[in-house]
């Protein structure tokens, strides 16, 4: 799975070290405010930076050091949905996901691998979208088109367990950094997906809001913020991890030429 060893980045936001690691099967909330570095942290445990001190290994490896198919089975990265992938019919675009993950590793040529629709299916009673196949993307509400985008990643990681060119086919890493939702649609949203990790073996973080109710969904929070850990939480989080972000330092600012129109 994902481990951080004495993992921090600096820059803005500056992430001080901590470790942890990514257990198979849990919900793990990040939350803090706005700007504490939570997208920034998401982007880490995606590969898209490297820590400037410490390490971050997958199955015992340093991240970078897999190559790409691998990795792409492995973990995957859910944004917003993009506006160029309006017009894909649902169930498309969630065989997408399956289709990317297998096509790094396949040499066959095939057009798709044979599980492909028992995939597809099965991401898409996960998310609750099985009246939305035939839909397009930019037909959906937010909160389904955001699920549309979850199940096209649970499909490249997790939803094909007889996938004949998958090198690995259990422990996925899901990682969410999605647009907000209303807290009853946040909520039910946190509800499918915790019941998703447990039954594909997955690993799920979501960037989530601070509201109690959100919060008592996870398995466990990482909650940012550079001053003292939040003493407010829901008793029905047990389990938070504080993840100290280090405020920016101040600049020395230069005096502005004066306006010319003054």
């Amino acid at each position: 799975m994902l481990s951080l060893f004495n993992t921090a980045l600096e820059g803005t936001p500056c992430l001080m070290p901590f470790n942890d690691r990514l257990v198979p099967g849990e919900l793990l909330g990040i939350c803090g405010p706005h700007g504490a570095g939570k997208s920034t942290l998401i982007g880490l445990l995606a590969g898209l930076y490297r820590p400037t001190r410490g390490s971050i290994c997958l199955d015992g490896q340093p991240l970078h050091c897999w190559p790409s198919s691998y990795r792409a089975q492995r973990i995957s990265h859910v944004v917003a949905p993009p506006q160029s992938l309006a017009d894909w019919r649902v169930r498309d675009l969630v065989g997408l996901g399956l289709l990317e993950s297998c096509s790094r590793v396949t040499q066959h040529g095939a057009s798709s691998p044979p599980c492909l629709p028992l995939a597809v299916e099965t991401a898409l009673n996960a998310l609750d979208l099985q009246a939305m196949g035939d839909q397009r993307l930019g037909e959906l509400d937010p909160e389904n088109a955001q699920r549309a985008m979850i199940a096209r990643s649970l499909c490249q990681v997790a939803a094909a367990p007889h996938c004949p060119f998958r090198q690995r086919r259990d422990n996925g890493i899901l990682l969410l950094d999605l647009e907000p939702l209303a807290p009853e649609q946040e909520q039910r949203l946190l509800a499918d997906l915790r019941a998703a990790s447990r039954r594909h073996r997955l690993c799920i973080v979501a960037v989530i809001s601070q509201c109690d109710a959100s919060l008592a969904c996870c398995d466990r929070v990482w909650w940012m913020d550079a001053g003292s850990r939040c003493t407010n939480l829901t008793p029905a989080v047990r389990h938070v991890l504080k993840v100290q972000v280090a405020p920016p330092k101040a600049e020395t600012s230069l005096p502005r030429a004066p306006d010319a129109t003054s």
